[in-house]
């Protein structure tokens, strides 16, 4: 059997030549580090890595860059730089419900870790559906995240609602500064039902930012178009 690899990573971008939140980017990467027990990276070793491998990649101009610490097949530790161009995303999303079970919180402990079988899966049946994300369920049926972001949830009668981290969903950089944001998003547990009655559904990732998913497993999400929320947060990831 196939040995898991232990480690975690976080994904910047990179505009104009510049790193955005890279403080962030290198203390999330401390963070997670400590959360699964590995002897953490140094942090201006991690800044000064993503700031050498922009220059060097990508000079003044855009692009997004992976650092991973992880251990290696001899047992060390290493910080892992891998670039690669930003790529186009859609202006709305759609997505389906994964055929693959959330693990929960058992080993990731909130972390954004490397060699995870669900995202695997998750991001095969992305390129296979051509479709933008998925949205993974734990065993009992509650919604954790996607397959390569966070979710926020506008529910039918109003309220603001981000998944239970107690569930296992990584803890994004994207939603903290959302959470940070605005005090009226609470976290709570919702259902596959719950999300076709919702008002709005959107992605959130520090790389793409907002996006509204207009349609889940082929249903119109509320009228099939953008909602006023997303929109106005997604303000709050501009890239300058």
């Amino acid at each position: 059997m196939k040995t898991r690899r232990i480690g975690s990573y976080t994904t910047a971008r990179v505009t104009r030549g510049r790193v955005e939140r890279v403080e962030r980017h290198a203390r999330r990467l401390l963070r997670d580090a400590r959360r699964l027990e590995l002897e953490p990276p140094v942090l201006r070793d991690i800044e000064e890595l993503f700031v050498e491998t922009a220059a060097t990649e990508f000079g003044s101009g855009d692009g997004v860059i992976r650092i991973e610490w992880s251990r290696t097949q001899g047992g060390g530790l290493e910080l892992i730089a891998t670039p690669r161009p930003v790529g186009e995303e859609p202006d709305v999303w759609r997505a389906k419900t994964s055929k693959a079970v959330h693990p929960g919180p058992e080993y990731r402990r909130n972390t954004k870790s490397v060699d995870v079988r669900a995202y695997d899966t998750a991001r095969a049946e992305v390129a296979e559906a051509a479709i933008d994300e998925v949205f993974l369920f734990d065993k009992n049926g509650w919604l954790v995240e996607g397959g390569r972001s966070n979710f926020l949830i506008v529910t039918g009668n109003g309220e603001w609602i981000a998944p239970d981290p107690a569930l296992g969903a990584v803890e994004g950089i994207g939603l903290t500064l959302a959470l940070e944001s605005n005090s009226k998003i609470k976290y709570g547990r919702q259902t596959r039902d719950d999300l076709l009655s919702a008002r709005e559904l959107m992605s959130v990732n520090i790389v793409r930012g907002v996006a509204p998913i207009v349609e889940l497993d082929g249903h119109a999400v509320a009228n099939g178009q953008p909602g006023e929320r997303s929109l106005s947060l997604a303000m709050l990831f501009r890239h300058e």
